[in-house]
């Protein structure tokens, strides 16, 4: 499939500032536990998640960035625009301007759309027995 330069460079700009906001999460809820445990329970979240979504942001950035198994990937993606959706709301609701959060759900829809055109669609499937 034939991508021109501007679907390329906007595939991978939007993928980049999706996984400096995943990093920067995932980094941040271990480095800095004690304030995004504040932050989550002054937007209503229970602080006992910070851990394992840091976790799941990192198992959702390799399934994105190793682009091998086509229904893991799309999971990844899903999970991911769910948590900026949940993020925004949450900032909203609290009185926040959540720019990160809109960024965030920009990011991951353009780098979703684009992502098959840039860098083809994987062929494998992660829960089949026997994959292909």
């Amino acid at each position: 499939m034939k991508t021109n330069r501007m679907e390329t460079i906007a595939y991978w700009t939007a993928t980049l500032v999706m996984f400096a906001i995943m990093a920067l999460a995932i980094i941040g809820y271990h480095v800095q536990h004690d304030k995004f445990a504040a932050s989550f329970e002054r937007l209503g979240y229970p602080v006992y998640i910070l851990y394992p979504l840091a976790w799941l942001k990192l198992g959702a950035l390799l399934a994105i960035l190793s682009n091998r198994y086509r229904n893991l990937k799309d999971i990844a993606y899903g999970a991911y625009f769910i948590n900026m959706l949940m993020a925004t709301v949450a900032h909203v609701r609290a009185g926040d301007v959540p720019v990160h959060a809109y960024v965030g759900l920009l990011a991951v829809m353009l780098s979703y759309l684009l992502s098959n055109r840039v860098r083809g669609e994987p062929t494998r499937d992660a829960f089949i027995l026997g994959g292909r």
